[in-house]
């Protein structure tokens, strides 16, 4: 009870504020927005993966080359990858100047990579989705919500079959069921409450397969707090631990929605 105390007006302020966004926020500014949101959650990354200090500053300024590639039309996510590609690069050939420098080159390259692959390409699907219709983005977060509190409920009390032990000990296969089933439901409700032009069958395996997968994508999120011996990734959001436990299942669903409303939805 103390622990949803905590939980709810934390939510409240969430959903309120995201509504407002999505809804009204002009693309340029919810790029913005959605940046800054995105580069919280690589901070969060980066303090669980612990790269050298020095190579934080590249995190960030290669996120700012993917967010221009979804935002600016007349650049392309080939050229935020080549500008990140040449910018990292030449940075270490110049600043690789010590053994200590040179033992954890090859590992800070790679948490750089991590960052734009796993964070910061993937979530800016969430801006493709908005250029959309605000009801897409709107689709996703419904489904995402009530396909995680149907695992919970239904994991919680007749989970028993354990599928990610290291990673999410408390998730279960019944839990796992109950979201594909409870996220299908809710993608003939977001037709209800946010209309968008697709016939309800195909919302609702778009919703169930977009839920199955967004509980996939928590427990891989989870590794990286596991690994650092953390139980969130950070204490931003009293309630909820980190900005980056909050994105985690749109990391996995942003782009899987986008490609399936783009190819299957008619």
């Amino acid at each position: 009870m103390k622990d949803l105390s905590r939980r709810l007006p934390t939510t409240v302020v969430l959903i309120v504020f995201a509504y407002a966004v999505i809804r009204f926020l002009p693309v340029p500014y919810f790029s913005a927005l959605l940046y800054l949101l995105v580069s919280l959650a690589a901070w969060e990354l980066l303090r669980l993966t612990r790269p050298s200090r020095h190579v934080w500053p590249l995190a960030f300024s290669n996120g700012l080359l993917v967010a221009l590639a979804f935002t600016v039309p007349w650049f392309s996510i080939a050229h935020a990858l080549v500008g990140c590609l040449l910018a990292d690069g030449l940075y270490f050939l110049f600043t690789t100047t010590s053994k200590d420098r040179l033992d954890s080159f090859a590992r800070d390259w790679g948490i750089l990579a991590l960052a734009v692959m796993y964070l910061y390409f993937p979530l800016y699907f969430l801006l493709e989705l908005k250029k959309l219709g605000p009801n897409y983005l709107f689709f996703l977060i419904l489904v995402i919500a009530v396909g995680d509190s149907g695992a919970y409920f239904v994991g919680s009390a007749f989970g028993k079959h354990k599928i990610y032990p290291l990673a999410s000990p408390k998730k279960s296969l019944e839990g796992l069921v109950a979201a594909v089933l409870t996220a299908g439901v809710s993608g003939w409700l977001s037709l209800l409450l946010f209309p968008v032009r697709v016939a309800v069958p195909t919302a609702m395996i778009t919703a169930a397969v977009t839920g199955l997968f967004s509980q996939l994508s928590d427990p891989v999120e989870s590794l990286f707090k596991r690994a650092a011996g953390q139980k969130d990734s950070g204490t931003l959001l009293p309630g909820h631990g980190g900005v980056l436990d909050r994105v985690d299942s749109y990391i996995f669903c942003a782009p899987l929605l986008f490609f399936l409303i783009l190819y299957f939805w008619k």
